[in-house]
């Protein structure tokens, strides 16, 4: 995920969440509160955020909103690393503090699961003010919508991931294109590094513990046909396949990429990339703002973006190997004030606010449809807005696992990989371990 998504996770929350996720909710999931009209309720909410620039443009337009509705609404935000163990503290105290909460799907599916958050559908009905759902660019709603119609989440923005290269290095060392398999990405990879003697490495990604690397190799994962669970629901990140792929990854960033990369997050990752250490990374689309930023990259207007290579032999299917990635505001069960709460929550999503997050920060990942596909965003993003729009279309809604167990699934998985990494331990072995463990804990 982009820069906190899965960017900024850290196993300490992630354990921290599998420890509470199993407690148990209240009710059905539709709260206390039923759906009112309007959002002319006044009183006041509070809403937990990620500390990010989305969150900086809903916080300078928020007295817009207080003088519109008459509720006050206070925001709090905390770093995304701290923001899992947070919220679950409060939903497992059936706590009303956080009226609202934005994080990810990966957790959104787990709380509604566990009846911590609401379905929306009877809010959207009653207040569509400042948006309806059908406003929304379908893929970023489908990770917030279940099988029998309950949509529990307001996407702020998505993500999907791709390959960024650089196009320049590509034609001075006679590379056509960019790769369509993992052995061309590996070729491609080796010609650089060897071709300038060092200077440039091959490829970075993402090597740190927990989410931080889980996120690209859930990539390289489905490439190699390879996915988290059976077709029996039992886990399988030591499938041949998971091995295989874990030790094509492996071999990549320790033959091909950047010194330390087993410490790279989000950050260090793109920032390596932008100030020209490497031919090529795999990471999220909100990567391409920073590339382009010539005040602040030094690769600006020389990055191509492509889809991630598949290994030979393999080809897309409904596994595919981009992620769909979504963050959204969450109405909790424990609210006293649910219909203040989503009049708040359908004017963050709104196309005003929306529209103002791409004229002012580094916002690829809007979430409706007329913004996304707008001319404002099209003159802003017009560099990689193809390549977004099409790796979203594709985008794998269960790229990572979610729900309940998705924490211990990510912890485990994430330790196995560092140990690869580090040279600990083998793919079949490390991964052997991570899926017993998960199993012991999960029952999966």
């Amino acid at each position: 995920m982009g820069r906190h998504s899965t960017t900024g996770m850290r196993a300490g929350a992630l354990a921290t969440a599998a420890i509470l996720a199993p407690v148990v909710g209240c009710g059905d999931g539709t709260g206390g509160g039923g759906a009112g009209g309007g959002g002319e309720s006044g009183g006041s909410i509070t809403v937990l955020m990620e500390d990010i620039s989305y969150t900086d443009n809903i916080a300078e337009m928020l007295p817009e909103f207080e003088e519109q509705t008459g509720i006050e609404v206070n925001i709090e935000t905390v770093p995304y690393s701290d923001q899992a163990g947070r919220i679950l503290q409060e939903f497992a105290q059936q706590s009303s503090y956080f009226d609202v909460v934005f994080t990810d799907n990966v957790y959104g599916s787990g709380y509604f699961d566990s009846s911590f958050i609401q379905d929306l559908t009877p809010y959207a009905e009653a207040n569509a003010e400042f948006v309806s759902l059908d406003e929304f660019y379908e893929p970023y709603l489908a990770p917030m919508t279940t099988d029998d119609g309950a949509v529990y989440g307001l996407p702020i923005y998505g993500e999907s991931t791709f390959l960024m290269y650089r196009t320049d290095l590509f034609d001075e060392y006679g590379i056509d294109g960019p790769p369509e398999t993992t052995e061309e990405l590996l070729d491609a990879a080796r010609t650089v590094q060897e071709g300038s003697g060092g200077d440039v490495v091959g490829i970075t990604m993402r090597g740190a513990p927990g989410i931080q690397s889980v996120y690209p190799w859930a990539g390289m994962l489905r490439s190699f046909g390879g996915d988290f669970f059976d077709e029996d629901g039992v886990i399988a990140i030591d499938s041949p396949e998971a091995v295989e792929a874990t030790e094509f990854w492996s071999e990549l960033l320790r033959e091909y990429g950047p010194s330390g990369a087993a410490n790279f997050d989000w950050e260090q990752n793109r920032v390596a990339f932008t100030q020209g250490g490497a031919a090529m990374t795999v990471d999220a689309t909100a990567n391409g703002p920073f590339n382009e930023d010539p005040e602040a990259s030094t690769v600006a207007g020389n990055v191509g973006y492509a889809a991630i290579p598949y290994a030979p032999g393999m080809e897309p299917g409904e596994n595919t190997n981009n992620s769909l990635n979504v963050h959204a505001l969450y109405l909790s069960s424990f609210s006293e004030n649910p219909e203040a709460a989503y009049a708040f929550m359908s004017w963050a999503s709104s196309e005003e606010v929306q529209s103002n997050a791409v004229a002012t920060t580094e916002a690829v990942g809007v979430t409706l449809r007329s913004v996304l596909t707008g001319e404002a965003y099209a003159e802003k993003y017009g560099a990689f807005q193809e390549a977004v729009l099409s790796q979203l279309e594709t985008g794998n809604v269960a790229y990572l696992p979610s729900g309940q167990d998705a924490n211990t699934i990510i912890v485990e998985t994430g330790q196995a990989l560092s140990t690869v990494l580090s040279g600990q331990m083998d793919a079949e072995s490390a991964l052997r371990q991570a899926a017993a463990n998960i199993a012991r804990q999960t029952g999966a």
